[in-house]
């Protein structure tokens, strides 16, 4: 068996779903989406999912942005392997 892989996503969540949070992570898994993190006071919700799924992973109700998790590093630091 072929497994997809998973792109690394950060989720924000609207301002009238922040107090129903968990809902709209259990939304985000059944639309797909491995969540790894959820912080309820900043909104967000990390994870995992099939980049051909980020579309409907936007869709769900109470997300405001769906993006990459990208790699942060300060500027002329060596990258880590």
């Amino acid at each position: 068996m072929n497994e997809e892989l998973l792109d690394a996503v950060i989720v924000t969540i609207d301002d009238q779903h922040l107090e129903s949070i968990q809902t709209v992570a259990d939304a985000l898994m059944l639309a797909g989406m491995k969540v790894s993190g959820v912080l309820p006071t900043v909104g967000i919700i990390s994870g995992s999912v099939a980049r051909a799924a980020i579309g409907t992973l936007k869709t769900v109700r109470g997300v405001a942005a769906v993006e990459l998790d990208q790699e942060m590093r300060a500027i002329g630091s060596p990258r880590q392997q």
